[in-house]
């Protein structure tokens, strides 16, 4: 059985991540368990709380229809934001979280954006999926993983990568960007990670770097079809010496296809 954590604020941008998610596992037997977080005292507070998941949970149903693999369990939970939901995943089995990205006109938006960012920087219980907001669902064929090898690629998020490409049935495309740093270290490391996949170097897409390297990575994604980006966040550098801070906000709100972010804590 699998487990998905889907954090909500009742939003639009929340109820897509869901629905995007209900979609790629659909033939999974999986409980979701979509996350309220409240941080008002007393019972009114919990019962809103309460009221919000119900009426998520129903119009997930009407939308998608009763599917018989997954169960869905309405957590209403009074904490602080970020703590509350790192919180339930350290008790909690999570195979993915699944959270919205912050729409552009959504600036209100009180769970994603920012508080996404720390999301990343907090979770290391399971990867993070991150679903634009303006996308539908559509199968995925081919997932891009993008790397230098500066560190190396941890057994768990080589089995997280198989994992998430045995469900949507896709092909691992490995790209990365010519930045001048490979070494015999590096190229080791590469060939390791791609024979887990059964690839070899040939397979791999290397580019140079066309304007700046988000917009080389939007290029890549646009050009190559790719249907969802993946990356392993390294805690105290995520890929600051490859592609230079800020990387992943920027993604964040260029991006049209989902984003999944591995954890190396």
């Amino acid at each position: 059985m699998m487990h998905v954590v889907v954090p909500t604020d009742f939003t639009n941008n929340a109820y897509n991540a869901l629905f995007y998610a209900a979609h790629l596992f659909k033939e999974q037997q999986c409980t979701f368990h979509v996350v309220h977080i409240y941080n008002e005292e007393g019972n009114a507070a919990y019962n809103q709380s309460m009221e919000g998941l119900e009426a998520i949970v129903h119009r997930l149903i009407r939308d998608v229809g009763k599917n018989k693999n997954h169960e869905l369990k309405k957590i209403a939970l009074k904490a602080e934001l970020i703590r509350g939901i790192v919180d339930y995943l350290s008790h909690n089995k999570a195979d993915i979280m699944v959270i919205g990205n912050k729409g552009k006109d959504e600036v209100k938006d009180i769970l994603f954006g920012n508080n996404a960012m720390q999301l990343v920087r907090e979770v290391i219980q399971c990867p993070i999926l991150v679903v634009p907001l303006e996308i539908d669902f559509k199968k995925v064929d081919k997932i891009a993983f993008i790397s230098n090898y500066s560190q190396p690629i941890s057994v768990d998020n080589v089995k997280a990568l198989k994992w998430i490409s045995s469900i949507a049935k896709a092909e691992l495309v490995p790209m990365t960007i010519e930045d001048g740093t490979e070494n015999k270290t590096i190229l080791d490391r590469k060939e390791a990670f791609l024979e887990e996949f059964s690839l070899d170097v040939s397979k791999e897409v290397v580019l140079p770097v066309f304007k700046d390297k988000t917009k080389t990575i939007l290029e890549f994604v646009d050009l190559w079809n790719i249907d969802m980006l993946c990356m392993v966040y390294y805690p105290h550098h995520f890929f600051l010496e490859f592609i230079g801070k800020g990387i992943i906000k920027e993604l964040n709100i260029k991006l049209t296809v989902p984003f999944l972010i591995l954890s190396n804590g």
